[in-house]
């Protein structure tokens, strides 16, 4: 109830936000290159770089490859600034963890970071005249560019009308919003939710949990180590294949520091553990410390998207491609 006052002001400086913005006091604009934002209303948990590495994916078979489809992001919590490409071989932290993840995953499409979305699609213009669309997997709260599609990842787990703004919930914009997509996603759902052309449901598979692992064979003791939104998913998920001795859970987006790591590896080997277990992301932050993890088998979890009805959904990508959006 303490909360209540403050979630009540969120609400109200939302309201206006967005209203200044629909009335036009407050100027937005569509990009210079056809842009699809994939956002959410939830704080984080709903899937959403899975989401965009399998969407790029899907456009690139309709738009002539993956060097046709750019991915643009804001880069959360990365230590640079304005417009830069994604880099592989450069640090992780001079684009933030899911940017170098979704490069990891995609290395054939042109992915980059602005804070400014729209001045960030005008250089991808400028520096890849041959991108036809630029996926923003985080652009939802930013109004200064009008997206030509949208799509929004609500948790089917987290039902909307029961939830409240942050910091009394865990909504990070009014539900009234969802309305403004042109599709809607129920991501980690256990059966297909599709009730019109532009409803659909995925749920998340953490890929690699059932191979190799014969019936009744002794599973690996791990650590299991998970800094991501909704992370007990994950770690009950680890049972399928793992004897999970010790795990850790740390904020999304968490910098590990070096003595976390250090008691990692303290922990691995008292307790004689076979190797730590982590995710996809996770493992992009731990990157720097591979001198300290030296000995340590570190198994690194992909989790990737799994759509109900694709036949649906790929004809909704078809009439998208297809709309005078992507006419020369």
């Amino acid at each position: 109830m303490i909360l209540s006052p403050i979630t009540a002001l969120h609400g109200l400086v939302l309201i206006l936000r967005h209203a200044l913005f629909d009335i036009g006091l407050i100027k937005s604009q569509h990009a210079a290159i056809p842009t699809l934002v994939i956002g959410n209303i939830h704080a984080g948990g709903t899937g959403k770089t899975p989401h965009a590495s399998s969407l790029l994916s899907i456009f690139a078979d309709r738009l002539g490859g993956p060097e046709n489809v750019a991915l643009l992001s804001r880069g959360y919590g990365r230590r640079s600034k304005g417009f830069r490409w994604v880099n592989e071989k450069e640090d992780w932290q001079e684009f933030g963890d899911e940017p170098f993840l979704l490069k990891q995953l995609n290395p054939k499409h042109p992915i980059a970071v602005s804070e400014n979305r729209i001045k960030g699609v005008e250089q991808i213009k400028k520096e890849r005249p041959n991108v036809k669309l630029v996926i923003l997997d985080d652009g939802l709260q930013h109004r200064a560019l009008i997206p030509h599609k949208s799509i929004v990842l609500l948790d089917s787990h987290r039902p909307i009308n029961t939830e409240a703004l942050i910091p009394g919930g865990s909504l990070r914009d009014l539900k009234s919003r969802i309305r403004k997509f042109d599709a809607v996603v129920y991501s980690r759902s256990s059966n297909n939710r599709k009730t019109s052309k532009s409803i659909f449901s995925s749920e998340m598979i953490t890929r690699g949990l059932d191979v190799n692992t014969p019936k009744n064979s002794t599973k690996l003791r791990v650590l299991a180590i998970c800094g991501i939104a909704e992370p007990d998913r994950f770690m009950e998920s680890l049972a399928l294949k793992w004897e999970v001795v010790r795990r850790h859970s740390y904020p999304d987006h968490c910098e590990f520091k070096k003595e976390d790591v250090e008691s990692w590896v303290a922990s691995v080997r008292t307790d004689g553990l076979d190797g730590i277990v982590t995710t996809a992301k996770d493992a992009v932050r731990m990157k720097q410390f591979s001198e300290t993890l030296t000995g340590i088998q570190v198994i690194s979890i992909p989790i990737e998207v799994k759509w109900h009805n694709e036949i649906a959904l790929n004809a909704l990508v078809d009439e998208w491609v297809e709309s005078t959006i992507f006419a020369k």
